[in-house]
């Protein structure tokens, strides 16, 4: 007769025959015992492995990528963050909208930084459209010839426009200095086989319209064969290279020998593709170029806010980012660029190693690897004794923990968003300190995962309930082998890592030969799940926010689950200390996050205020966010400084702020002059049309102009208009002579009537200074369109009599 009898590692072991069938006692079961354990070994084992296990988390961090800033007595050879970071006063002294003085200024003064370094740059001037929006944009252009002239180019690119009344200073003022300071390094050593083109461009923040502009006039486009783009959507963090163009095997092969420290994933460029989001680089994508996108994600609170400041911008970043482009310039600025594409390879940057990069076939056959591991792992635990029950119990329970972790990641972010006042007001990032949040998430799910998983083996097999666990992760790995094979490396990898480390918990016991390799073995197999998905996970949750925190939860639960064999040895010996710590840290991270709610001037809270002016039915505004109450820190500001806001809210339908709901509040009228729009004869114009130039008086930086009776907007500054039915449209920046406005008539004997409103991002110029000062622990909120003056004036054109009526004035 046969039975099987748990171990206390959790196997099931066949026992000896029972009675009279036994063997006699004398003879030993186990021919060479181990040496009985110091007590002081096995009370340390534990948290020893645990605190080399989170250092070497600690270690794949991101913060980790960026290279040591580089001073200004660095070699004049090299990239100097320092050198670089000189010129961000200049660049980033204020908001450079398209359109706005600071923008001509921080133009004029990068026209003569490239004279000063021996260039003659360009300007080019061009009217771009995307949608309902057109800018007047002045891209800036430099070409250093190569060696062989006949030699395809090399192109770099930045933008120099910031986001409405953002400052701008990482983006993309980062990307431009590190240009400049790439440029200046290449100036001393010989001359490049290659021509390289820099394209510092217009518009970007707009929608790419400057690059557009590049791309559908200029002739220097046919010339191009490789483009680098230089974005920012945080203050810090390593630049990564997020996006290639389509057939990336050769750029990959150039970047992995050339770039120092790289950090890229492939799957970023297909998530990033799905996402909607981008950036000048797009435009010369879809013009088939081939090339390497570059932009760094952490500290997001600060994209396209007023305290994207000089002192927010990690100096460490633009060391990376400068590094790594001089480094590409000249190694592509020097390769034969008759052939740039191969086909597309898999990639990731492992802390520690560095770039890796294998072909598309090693999908299929780590994909295979995985689910080999697990089999063997499963046949070598059905030969110690029953197993099917416990693996399916490990399944069941593994369903349960992230299911439980998805729920508590979105409830435990949830449940403190109306704690956080810039939680509706934050571009990228759900929070100003996110991290926190993300801590607390990551320790419970590992407190969570070793509970239950204790709970359950007083009843299961703990190998089983471990080997059911990694089924899941296994099964999920296996699907992104097909589905997503350019991204399914990320879990292959610490999957095959997983199953390694329960093969060995399965092979060994606590009494056996091997008994102490298995507190090496089991922690190295941990090793692969760490530096793969730390990463991984922190640039997810960097990238698209805690917006998404079920989904980073859910991320942080397969890790627990990939890191369960070492949970489990860890915690073998006085098992209850490993949840116990794990519960303290969720509760002092929580209590951190939450503490960080309150504003200060490095986390402000958001406020809005804008002036609005009606010439039409001389009423006059001061606008405030409809969304807060009276106890929000921006509201209690607002109120204080213009008077009491009306409690009911209100669409007011103005072109350019979208429809957003706002309460009102009686303001001073403000003498501002008339915009001047002016008929303007073109007798290449069909007789149905009717062009108008409009100047505004102002300076407005955004001129938006909405037909009411009697026209449709068919064209601006000469071109056709990309929408048939185009109700309003916005024009940035400053057109020579006026925005012209082509309008198609209804009823060529009626007048033209439009709506034309100004949206002056320098309201202390109508309003007077200090109008919108704030306590440092405010500020303007962007997504609400704070801190500008918007003035409509209604236009009445009588195309018969030829005359113009502007606000009831001739």
């Amino acid at each position: 007769m046969k039975v099987y009898r748990k171990n206390a590692s959790g196997h099931w072991r066949r026992s000896a025959r029972i009675a009279s069938m036994q063997t006699p006692s004398t003879t030993p079961t186990d021919p060479t015992p181990t040496a009985e354990l110091s007590p002081l070994w096995k009370e340390a084992r534990g948290p020893l492995v645990f605190v080399l296990l989170a250092a070497i988390a600690w270690l794949s961090t991101l913060s980790h990528f960026t290279p040591k800033p580089a001073s200004a007595q660095a070699p004049q050879s090299e990239f100097s963050s320092a050198r670089a970071m000189a010129h961000l006063p200049e660049v980033a002294r204020a908001a450079r909208p398209t359109g706005s003085p600071e923008h001509t200024r921080v133009r004029e003064y990068l026209l003569q930084q490239f004279r000063d370094l021996g260039h003659v740059p360009e300007v080019q001037t061009a009217t771009a459209m995307r949608f309902s929006l057109a800018a007047t944009v002045r891209n800036i252009l430099v070409r250093i010839p190569g060696t062989e002239p006949e030699s395809p180019a090399v192109l770099v690119t930045a933008h120099y426009d910031s986001r409405g009344i953002a400052v701008g200073t990482a983006d993309d003022g980062a990307g431009v200095v590190a240009i400049l300071e790439a440029v200046r390094a290449l100036g001393s050593g010989p001359l490049l086989r290659n021509d390289l083109i820099v394209l510092i461009s217009d518009a970007e923040e707009l929608g790419l319209l400057g690059a557009q502009a590049f791309a559908d006039e200029h002739p220097w486009l046919a010339d191009v064969a490789l483009v680098l783009g230089i974005e920012m959507r945080g203050g810090g963090g390593p630049s990564m290279m997020f996006e290639t163009g389509a057939d990336n095997g050769w750029i990959m092969e150039a970047f992995s020998n050339a770039a120092p420290r790289p950090w890229a994933n492939s799957i970023s460029r297909e998530v990033y593709q799905r996402m909607g989001n981008s950036t000048d680089f797009a435009v010369f994508r879809e013009e088939g170029k081939q090339g390497l996108n570059f932009a760094s994600v952490a500290k997001p609170n600060v994209y396209h806010q007023t305290y994207d400041t000089v002192e927010s911008l990690s100096e460490a970043t633009v060391q990376h980012i400068g590094s790594q482009v001089l480094a590409m310039i000249r190694h592509l600025g020097n390769a034969d660029l008759t052939k740039v594409d191969a086909p597309d390879v898999i990639f990731f940057t492992l802390p520690l190693i560095g770039l890796v990069v294998y072909g598309a076939v090693w999908n299929w056959i780590i994909g295979a690897l995985v689910g080999v591991g697990w089999v063997l792992a499963l046949v070598m635990l059905r030969k110690q004794g029953p197993a099917i029950k416990s693996v399916l119990m490990g399944v069941v329970v593994a369903l349960i923990f992230l299911g439980a972790v998805f729920l508590l990641s979105y409830l435990l972010v949830s449940l403190r968003f109306d704690a956080h006042p810039e939680a509706r007001a934050l571009l990228a990032g759900y929070f100003h300190r996110e991290g926190w949040y993300v801590l607390a998430i990551a320790s419970l799910a590992m407190t969570l995962a070793a509970l239950l998983f204790r709970l359950f083996s007083r009843w299961f097999s703990a190998s089983g309930l471990i080997l059911g666990a990694l089924a899941v992760p296994v099964v999920l790995a296996g699907v992104l082998t097909f589905a997503v094979p350019f991204g399914a490396m990320n879990l292959q990898w610490p999957t095959l890592a997983a199953c390694m480390g329960a093969l060995v918990l399965i092979g060994t016991t606590d009494q056996g030969r091997l008994a102490s390799w298995r507190w090496l073995l089991i922690p190295l197999a941990a090793v692969p799940v760490l530096l793969m998905l730390v990463p991984f996970i922190e640039a997810f949750w960097l990238a698209l926010s805690l917006r998404l925190a079920a989904v980073v939860g859910t991320l942080v639960g397969i890790a627990a689950l990939l890191l369960l064999p070492s949970l489990w040895i860890i915690g073998d010996h006085r098992w209850y200390w490993l949840p116990t710590v794990g519960a303290l840290a969720t509760t002092v991270f929580l209590a951190i996050g939450v503490s960080m709610a309150t504003p200060a001037p490095d986390r402000p809270a958001p406020s809005t205020l804008v002036y609005f002016m009606d010439r039409g039915t001389e009423l006059t505004y001061w606008l405030t966010d409809a969304d807060r109450d009276s106890t929000d820190p921006g509201m209690v500001w607002a109120t204080a400084r213009v008077g009491a806001f009306s409690d009911a809210s209100e669409s007011l339908g103005l072109v350019g702020l979208w429809g957003a709901q706002y309460r009102a509040a009686y303001a001073p009228a403000v003498d501002a002059p008339l915009p001047v729009v002016r008929l303007v004869s073109d007798g290449e114009l069909p007789s149905d049309q009717v062009r108008l130039s409009v100047e505004s008086s102002i300076g407005a930086e955004m001129i938006s102009a909405q037909p009411t009776e009697n026209g449709r907007l068919v064209g601006v500054n000469g071109r056709e208009f990309p929408h048939d039915d185009a109700r309003f449209f916005e024009h940035w920046g400053v057109a020579e002579g006026g925005v012209l406005l082509d309008f198609a008539l209804t009823d060529s004997g009626e007048p033209l009537s439009l709506f034309v409103v100004e949206h002056l991002l320098r309201p202390e110029e109508l309003l007077g200074e200090g109008t919108f000062a704030r306590p440092p622990e405010l500020a303007p909120d962007v997504r609400r369109h704070s801190d500008r003056v918007v003035i409509r004036t209604e236009v009445r054109v009588d195309v018969r009599e030829g005359m113009v009526c502007v606000a009831a004035r001739e």
